[in-house]
């Protein structure tokens, strides 16, 4: 199952639940603002109708400024539990991207991912600091002008190719791609710090 199925049911989930939780609350509070208005409606038919209009003014305030507060205790929850989810399901992705960078399968990947992104003449590749003893295996897969250095902001693993002259960086690091999906999800699914 991918990153995105995971982030679709991970969705539907946290909605589902929270959805349950605020229609629960809002029958409680309508319930409870109901009871309040037949209470008030007993007492205010020995009233004038003065009497009654202002019970039922003040009842109805009452009963919104409750609705408001359900509302904003669901949202408040929802959002919180939204964010812990979020957290929860992101911490098991980096989790897994640290067991494939320590596994078999990441030097052919760093390999392929150099053959695709062909460096330039004179380039240098940028690796995460636990990767620079592969720098000889991957030299084989650019031309030799092409140098190897450590990038200390590379944490995840992958690389960057620095051309020539500094002044073009091509991003294929796990750290990116990481990133990226966060601010997607976040940016997808409007929640705030996705313009971040």
């Amino acid at each position: 199952m991918d990153a995105n199925q995971k982030l679709m049911q991970f969705m539907e989930a946290v909605n589902h639940s929270t959805d349950s939780e605020i229609a629960e609350a809002e029958q409680e509070a309508q319930l409870e603002a109901e009871q309040i208005l037949r209470d008030a409606e007993a007492r205010a038919k020995a009233d004038s109708e003065h009497t009654l209009a202002a019970a039922k003014s003040k009842i109805t305030a009452k009963y919104q400024k409750r609705m408001s507060q359900v509302g904003y205790r669901g949202k408040t929850a929802l959002l919180s539990r939204r964010q812990s989810l979020l957290m929860e399901l992101f911490a098991a992705l980096r989790e897994k991207l640290s067991a494939f960078t320590a596994s078999a399968d990441y030097l052919p990947w760093l390999i392929r991912l150099l053959e695709q992104n062909k460096p330039d003449e004179h380039a240098t590749v940028l690796l995460r600091e636990a990767d620079m003893p592969l720098q000889e295996q991957l030299a084989k897969a650019v031309p030799d002008t092409v140098s190897f250095r450590a990038d200390k902001s590379i944490l995840l693993g992958g690389l960057s190719v620095l051309s020539a002259d500094g002044r073009r960086c091509r991003n294929h690091t796990l750290d990116e791609a990481y990133s990226e999906q966060l601010r997607n999800f976040y940016r997808n699914h409007k929640i705030d710090g996705g313009n971040e």
